[in-house]
C-alpha cells in the first residue's frame, strides 16, 4: 500500500464502473505518452528521468501537491544542469501519480469487500 495521507475524496465518490473506466483511460494515456516520447526522443524515455528526479508521490496525495512537487523538483533538476527532463516527463509523472491513486482506491475497495464478506 502507500505511505502518505490520502486526500483523494474525488476517487472515493466514483462508482465501480467509473473508476474502472478511469483506470483504463489512464493506462491508455500513459502508453500513448511513453510511445510518443520514445519515438520523438530516440533514446531512453523521459519518464525514467522524471521518476529518478521525483521518485515518489509525497506525503500528501492530491493532484495539486503532485504539480507543486513536479515544479520544485523539475526546477532543481534543471538547476543541476540536467536537461534530460522535459514537459513529457512531467506529464508522465503526473499521469503516473493519478494512476497509482486510482489503483490504490481500487485496492481499498477490494479489501473492504473482502472484509465485509468474511
Amino acid at each position: 500500500m502507500r505511505f502518505g495521507i490520502n486526500l483523494r475524496g474525488d476517487l472515493a465518490k466514483l462508482s465501480d464502473e467509473e473508476i474502472g473506466a478511469k483506470y483504463e483511460a489512464l493506462i491508455s494515456d500513459i502508453e500513448r505518452l511513453v510511445q510518443s516520447t520514445r519515438e520523438g526522443a530516440r533514446r531512453k524515455p523521459f519518464y525514467l528521468a522524471a521518476m529518478a528526479s521525483f521518485g515518489w508521490r509525497g506525503l500528501l496525495h492530491a493532484p495539486i501537491f503532485y504539480k507543486m512537487q513536479a515544479v520544485v523538483f523539475g526546477c532543481l533538476h534543471v538547476l543541476q544542469g540536467n536537461s534530460s527532463i522535459n514537459r513529457n516527463g512531467i506529464e508522465l509523472y503526473l499521469l503516473d501519480c493519478e494512476f497509482k491513486d486510482t489503483r490504490d482506491e481500487i485496492k481499498r475497495r477490494v479489501r473492504r469487500r473482502q472484509l465485509a464478506a468474511a
